[in-house]
């Protein structure tokens, strides 16, 4: 063989080799990057996935806390107007002179005495406070 044959042959076998191995880099980085890919899909799907969650969670919290502040609202009117009845009913029975009075019954008879005003509003508020709830289904 000449000296042109094997240079050639030389040439043309490094050639097919160069080829080969350009061809093998590019499947490997065709499979990288298909690889990396679908791990970025993954990851970014996870983290869609997580951040609905805690949207539902924040959300969920957002309706309670809402709820809860309205409850505390109706409360705290209920109590205003409980307050208000019962003053209004204070002032008329003091106005009428009479006062408010208690009959004690005992064995030897009945006696009569002043009704503590601030022990009466006591009672009659949680009796009150009590069946606006229940009206009112809180």
């Amino acid at each position: 063989m000449s000296l042109e044959k094997i240079l050639k042959r030389i040439t043309d076998d490094a050639q097919a080799e160069a080829d080969k191995i350009i061809l093998e880099n590019k499947r490997k980085a065709k499979e990288i990057k298909e690889n990396a890919r679908e791990e970025a899909s993954k990851l970014a799907e996870e983290l869609v996935k997580e951040a609905e969650r805690q949207a539902r969670l924040e959300a969920s919290r957002l309706v309670t806390q809402s709820r809860l502040e309205k409850k505390i609202n109706i409360l705290s009117e209920q109590k205003d107007l409980i307050e208000e009845v019962l003053g209004k009913a204070f002032q008329k029975s003091i106005e009428s002179a009479k006062g408010l009075k208690r009959k004690i019954i005992l064995k030897q008879g009945e006696r009569e005495e002043p009704y503590d005003e601030e022990r009466l509003k006591e009672e009659l508020r949680s009796k009150l406070e009590n069946e606006i709830i229940e009206a009112l289904k809180i």
